[in-house]
This record gives structure tokens, sequence and C-alpha cells, in this order.
């Protein structure tokens, strides 16, 4: 994998260069740019006057809203070229005051750290770590480097900060801003050396990990690798290996690239990786940042369908927009993905026609319309900005009022990981039949557990038509019942026994069926106030059909003064129920009662709708 990450820096770098430019954002602050020269062995800023002001050109307050010009275009390359590689690797790691650049022609820091100290502090934290730090990594081949730096740092030291706080746009900047100071003198080709010459060291995790091996050092890269070492809770204890895999300085200096384009928003998320293909990384990375293609899923239509690409031998990445190391969550190989399936969701239980919009042509689809369903919608949510947020791997909190009950929450952290990797790796076998009938069921149950009013009557149909619909797809059991045209054969069985002089054959589906044929009718004769589906939990706990029997009879003669006995279909659907006779377990059937009681019912039926 590393490999293929490295070769995918090499070609960003060697055919689409500007790429990783793309998008980027300046960060909100006040920017200046300093001139410096030498006169008769003094060191002057030729763009500040005998005022102390600098020229209008050379500076900016930058608040997001500002209008882009040239200046700022300069700054944001320059911006690009000084980041520290973390917190812990600045100039300045003592009072962490000048945080925001490493970079011996920057200097950059927040004003909500900067206005903690008074003047002495802060020129001597220059004068005694940043400047001394920032020396070692100009080049000493370059007269000129060295020249730049001693001019920017003399001229630092003795009006340092006396010329910054002076300005008016320095009073004006929020407390939260940086304040940068460039100097003007180098171009991006002599940012972008000192601050390879810093990445080279600071892209390892710890020196003490290094080793050298033919004049070449090797470390752990910073980019992939968290050691906690004051954290054993968090330690790999049981790895078979202190170290994980080293890597050469070039190496891990393409890797930390990898990572900044990622965190700079410039990656996918998930990101593919294609080995061999560097033309489809590329078009990936294109249509991320030119076309405008955010989404994993339009990414994969455009490869499928413009450039017609066969889809293969793919390292997918899912990463940790919020972590600031290690943010890799999940890595693994794809051999061939699958994007096209065809699934037809039938509407087995009455919804007027609706369940015709939940196509599912591919697998993403299948992703937004099928599965996510299952999860109350809590598994992939769309995005103000037409984005769409990926919960496979985030941290959940219960939210009762948005869907996310504590059975929903549980289901996810079950079973999420096991649609991610049906969905983005095509491991079809990553869900079996048993899963998939557990989270349906407990999905189900828990609407009807919280049904007020009949409230989740849509939500209820709409999972049973996707579990029945799908009752075969994920099985590994040929013989297993199709669901799909076991429903009307019941509604049709229970249609005649109500109608004309059928009876239950020994069949437990029948039994049950017709039970929550009955239940459904029963629960119908409540009070308005009583009204709720939540009713039929407690029928769906019983295990024996004496057990449901008992609580049929029961509830009968709870609302026997609102039932009309003389229409016939109740009693004959009763009768059957009541003197049916199995020992059966009927917890492994309890489908079948949700489905007598969600179908349409018989006993309701008009008499013109008789065949």
């Amino acid at each position: 994998m590393i490999k293929e990450v490295t070769n995918f820096v090499d070609e960003l770098e060697s055919n689409n260069p500007e790429i990783f430019a793309k998008n980027l954002e300046l960060k909100e602050g006040l920017y200046i740019l300093l001139d410096v020269e030498e006169k008769e062995g003094e060191c002057v800023a030729s763009n500040i006057d005998a005022e102390g002001k600098i020229n209008p050109d050379d500076y900016g307050l930058y608040d997001g809203n500002t209008e882009w010009n040239s200046f700022f275009e300069k700054c944001l390359k320059i911006q690009t070229h000084s980041i520290p590689v973390s917190s812990a690797k600045i100039f300045n790691p003592n009072k962490k005051i000048y945080n925001a650049t490493c970079s011996p022609f920057a200097l950059g820091f927040n004003k909500k750290n900067f206005i903690k100290y008074d003047k002495s502090i802060l020129l001597q934290e220059l004068e005694n770590q940043y400047f001394p730090i920032a020396e070692q990594y100009l080049n000493k081949e370059k007269e000129k480097h060295h020249k730049w730096f001693k001019c920017f740092k003399e001229i630092i030291l003795s009006s340092f900060p006396d010329f910054i706080t002076q300005m008016d746009e320095y009073q004006n900047a929020k407390t939260n801003f940086n304040i940068n100071i460039y100097l003007k003198n180098p171009d991006i080709e002599d940012y972008r050396e000192v601050h390879e010459e810093y990445l080279k060291e600071k892209v390892f995790n710890k020196d003490k990990y290094n080793v050298e091996h033919d004049e070449t050092t090797y470390g752990i890269s910073d980019s992939l690798s968290l050691f906690q070492d004051k954290k054993p809770f968090l330690q790999h204890q049981t790895a078979p290996l202190k170290y994980n895999y080293r890597v050469g300085g070039k190496d891990a200096m393409k890797l930390w690239k990898f990572f900044q384009m990622q965190k700079n928003r410039q990656l996918p998320n998930p990101m593919p990786v294609f080995v061999d293909k560097q033309e489809l990384n590329d078009h990936v990375v294109t249509l991320y940042n030119v076309k405008g293609k955010k989404i994993f899923s339009e990414i994969v239509r455009e490869l499928i369908e413009d450039y017609k690409a066969d889809l293969q031998n793919y390292y997918i990445i899912f990463f940790n927009n919020r972590a600031k190391k290690s943010r890799v969550i999940d890595i693994d190989f794809v051999p061939v993905f699958q994007y096209k399936m065809l699934i037809n969701i039938e509407e087995l239980f009455p919804l007027g026609g609706k369940m015709g919009k939940l196509k599912c042509e591919n697998v993403f689809d299948f992703q937004f319309n099928i599965a996510n369903k299952v999860f109350n919608n809590q598994l992939v949510q769309k995005t103000k900005n037409n984005g769409v947020w990926l919960r496979y791997f985030d941290d959940i909190e219960i939210k009762p009022e948005y869907g996310l009950t504590d059975t929903i929450y549980h289901l996810l952290y079950k079973y999420r990981k096991a649609f991610y990797d049906y969905t983005y790796k095509s491991r079809h076998q990553s869900i079996t039949a048993v899963m998939f009938d557990d989270m349906m069921f407990e999905s189900i149950k828990d609407d009807i557990i919280h049904d007020e009013d009949f409230n989740k009557g849509y939500s209820i149909k709409q999972k049973l038509n996707i579990w029945f619909s799908l009752y075969n797809h994920f099985n590994q059991n040929k013989t297993r019942e199709i669901m799909a045209s076991k429903i009307p054969e019941l509604t049709e069985k229970c249609r005649k026994i109500a109608n004309e002089n059928e009876h239950l054959s020994d069949s437990p589906e029948e039994f049950l069926f017709a039970a929550g044929q009955l239940v459904y009718f029963l629960l119908s004769k409540s009070e308005a106030g009583e009204k709720s589906h939540a009713m039929l939990e407690p029928f769906l706990q019983k295990a024996k059909a004496d057990l449901l029997q008992d609580a049929i009879s029961n509830t009968i003669n709870m609302y026997k003064h609102a039932i009309d006995f003389g229409k016939g279909r109740f009693e004959k659907l009763a009768k059957e129920v009541l003197a049916f006779e199995t020992d059966i377990n009927l917890k492994t059937m309890q489908r079948y009662l949700l489905a007598g009681y969600f179908a349409d019912s018989v006993i309701y039926e008009k008499k013109e709708s008789k065949q």
C-alpha cells in the first residue's frame, strides 16, 4: 500500500502538479510581505518607510469574505510551503508562540497566544529558539538564502513587535486570527526548497526510531503511525513487532504530501488508489478537485460511464477527517468492484405505490435507498452542500428524537461495517441471511415499540417490503422460502377462510399470519387515545401457540363490546386460530405474525373486492 501511495504522489508531481494547489484555503489572518535588502552593511526593509508604515500593496487582512487578489494568491502559495508537520514539530517548542510557520523565510503566530506575553519574552523566544532552529534548514550552498535570512532575522529582532502592533489591521484582526510575516524576496521555489529540508527530518515520528542504511535514513512515518508512549491502553500490546514498517526519507515525504492533500480536503473519502493504473488515480483527483464530484459514488459513476474504466485492483482508504494523526480508519484491497445491481422491492404491504420510488440499480442505490432505511436513515445522510455524510466509522450518540434509539444505535455498531464492506469492497458475503433477518426484525420491532397513534406505520411497512423482497438476496441456503410469493399466498388463504369454508392446514406459517390478521382487527377496536402499533409488541413475545391464543382470547373479551359478531369473517378466522395446535417455538417465526398484522386485512375487505 505504501508503494501505491508514493507512486500516486509521484504521478501527480510529474503529470498534474497544479492539482496540489487546487481548492486550498488561505487561513484567516493578517498577511505581511517584507522586502529586505542590505544597504551599507545594514539590513533594511525597503517597503517600510521612515515612519514605520509598510507599502499598502504588501499587506492585507483576510477574513474569508475578503476579495481575492494576487497578493493573497501569493500568500496562499507561501502558506502551503511553510506549514508545520505538527504542533509538536515547530521551531518554538517551549512556549509555542510561533506555531503557524516552519520556514527560515516566514514567521507566523496566533494573535490570542501572542498577546499573552510581553515584548521581552516574545523576542527571547525568537532569538533563542525560532531563528536558530530555522537556520538549520537553509541551503548551505545558496548565499542568497543566508542573506535573506540574516536580514529577516535582524529586522524582526530590532523592530518586532512594534511595527506589527501599531498597524490598524492588527488591531482589527480577531483574536483567533493568525499573523503571518513572509519574506517577499524568495520565490515559491525557494520556499519549497527550504520547507522540504525541514520535511525530510520531521516527517518521521521520532528520531529514536530511525536507522541508517546506505546513507539513507529510514524511520516510522509520522503520517501513518501514532505512538502512545504515555497511554498504555492505546498501545498494541500484542503486536508481533515493536515497530511497524520503516520507510526512507523520500517516501516519508510523499506520504506526508498525500495525507496533507487529504487534510486539505483535496481527496475524496473514501479514496480509491489504483494499482498500476495511474491514469485512473489522476482522473479521481481531477474529478474531485476540478469537476466538483465530491461524493465517492459520483466519482465511480464518472469513471465507469465517461472513462469506461474497469474498476479493479485498488486499495480503498477511509479517512478520519477529525484526527490529527493516524488518519486512516480502514484500508483494504479490492480485487473487483461490482457497481451494477438490480433489486426489485415489491409492495407486499400497501403503501400507495410509493415503494416503486426505491430504485436500486447500483450498489450506491442499495446503500442509500435500502440499507439506510434499516437504520432509520442514520447510516448515510445528505449534507447541506449536496454532499454525503457516511457514518460507517463515526462515534454515534443516542438521539431518539431523530430515530436513533437504543436499538438502532446497537444495530449500527453491530452491522454497519458489514454494509461498508458490501458496498465499497464488493464483499457480498459480509452480510448473511441470518444477519439481515436479525437487523430487519429488531428495526421493525423498535418502530412498533416507539409507535404513537400509528405514526410508524409507513416506516414499518417499508421495512417489511424491503425485508421480504430481499429475503433470499443474502441467502447461502438455497432451500429458504420465497417470502415475496409467500405473503400473497397467505393472504389469499386467510381470505378463503374468512369468506368460504376453508380451514387452516397444519402450517405454523398460516396460523401466525391469520393470528396477525386477528390481532390487527382487535387492536383497531381500541379507543382513539390508545391506538398504537406498540400494542402488538406483547403478542410478539409469546413463544408458544397456547400463550398467543390466550392473549388473543383476552383481547377479544376486552373489545367484545366493539365487535359486530354477525359479520362472520372475524368469527371464522378466530375459530381457526384459537383451535390450532402446535408445539413449535414461535420466536423463530415472528415474521409471519408481523406479516399478517400489516398485510391487507381480509376482515375489513369490501365485498366487491372478492374474486
